[in-house]
């Protein structure tokens, strides 16, 4: 799952785009793609790599003047899918998969709303899990997993009267959790408690100096393993879980294929700047149903398709807002940033927008709320009053030249879907 092989390739050698200093990641190449991209709507593009006519009329395609629906369901296109793994069947089965991840536990219906872990402690601990993980060589995107399963495990677990106990078990989960997913990496490596006491104990010792005094500051590895156990049976053992960097690349890569390559360059853009909100975002909040990693990353994709000047501010404006009140709301998750320019003829940017929702598999209306969902979260999680330094796992593969800011780490995270 996540950007087709050959995209997600050329991303990981590529650090990102020519980004000018107005911000504006399009150039006349780009330009021309998009008048490409409006000739397959048109039938041209999609007369030399389609399926043959008589499949596509059987298909119920018209063929001499094909939608944005037509081309989406043309045998060509599906197939294109289910090559590079993002079929439509993905979304269906991985959302009922998410709905049932995050349904709390029964102890958890009876809490309060307010998270386990409160923003300071959150920092650290995520933090936390980032330097183990690297520490047993696992991917950047198992942080992702790392996290998601995290709080998935305290949606389940979490009692009202239990609060303190959550976070005295805390070395031992996160250690736990990256033990589990190093396994599941790589089943023919040994993989033991003992391996994470040393550093959960130093993490426990820093929970102990932010306030938590009951915190074991010895974590030994039988406390792992039988947190291990616990965390397996909390989740059903279900630890494949999608991330909201998972969705974003499978988003990007069903764009990729839809728009037939001819986005590439920007689409490597929007990606990398999707991944750096979703790492934002978790570092602020934790996961929960009613702001699903799904719907965050649809979100994510659409805020970068308006800075890549791909779409227009106002193709995602959710219907509740003038477009005044969403322009602020914009502003206020890109702050030093020029404002967003679309410089494609509506005629062309409505084809990507159709594009766009037929990407993340939902339709207008709730790809405008995903996108509104995104920016409250962006908002909040620049007002927060917890100073937060660079987000975990951040390396030069993911983020590009202009848009790095260095000196201030929370606002290299911030600027990701600029």
């Amino acid at each position: 799952m996540g950007l087709r092989p050959d995209f997600k390739a050329e991303v990981s050698q590529v650090g990102g785009l020519n980004v000018t200093q107005k911000g504006d990641v399009m150039d006349e190449a780009a330009v021309a793609q998009i008048d490409d991209l409006n000739d397959t709507q048109s039938g041209d593009v999609m007369d030399k790599a389609s399926a043959p006519m008589d499949e596509q009329t059987r298909a119920g395609v018209d063929t001499k003047n094909p939608s944005i629906k037509d081309i989406f369901l043309s045998p060509y296109i599906l197939e294109q899918l289910d090559a590079y793994c993002v079929p439509h069947e993905l979304l269906e089965t991985q959302t009922m998969q998410e709905k049932k991840a995050l349904a709390p536990g029964t102890a958890s219906l009876k809490c309060a709303d307010g998270p386990v872990l409160q923003p300071q402690i959150r920092f650290i601990t995520l933090n936390f899990l980032s330097h183990i993980a690297q520490q047993v060589n696992l991917a950047e995107t198992s942080w992702f997993e790392a996290v998601t399963l995290l709080d998935m495990y305290h949606l389940k677990t979490r009692d009202p009267g239990c609060i303190l106990d959550a976070i005295a078990t805390l070395p031992a989960t996160c250690a736990a959790l990256v033990s589990i997913l190093k396994k599941n990496d790589d089943a023919t490596e040994l993989v033991e408690g003992s391996c994470f006491v040393q550093h959960a104990s130093l993490f426990a010792q820093r929970l102990q100096q932010s306030g938590y005094p009951t915190v074991n500051t010895k974590v030994t590895a039988g406390m792992i393993n039988v947190q291990e156990r616990r965390v397996l049976e909390a989740l059903s053992w279900r630890i494949r879980v999608s991330t909201t960097e998972s969705w974003a690349s499978t988003y990007v890569s069903r764009f990729n294929v839809l728009s037939q390559s001819l986005l590439t360059p920007s689409l490597k853009w929007v990606w990398q700047q999707s991944i750096l909100g979703a790492r934002f975002l978790m570092m602020q909040q934790a996961v929960n149903p009613e702001q699903p990693p799904r719907v965050l990353a649809a979100g994510l994709l659409g805020i970068g398709l308006v800075g890549a000047g791909l779409l227009p501010l106002q193709a995602i404006q959710p219907d509740e807002l003038s477009f005044e009140e969403w322009q602020k709301l914009y502003s206020e998750i890109k702050q030093r940033q020029p404002e967003p320019h679309c410089a494609i003829p509506e005629g062309h940017w409505q084809n990507l927008l159709g594009l766009f929702t037929a990407a993340v598999g939902t339709d207008l209306s709730m790809v405008k709320r995903a996108c509104h969902l995104a920016c409250i979260s962006m908002s909040h999680g620049w007002s927060s009053p917890v100073k937060l330094g660079a987000c975990p796992g951040t390396s030069a593969k993911t983020t590009s030249g202009d848009h790095h800011v260095g000196s201030d780490g929370g606002s290299t995270c911030a600027s990701a879907s600029d």
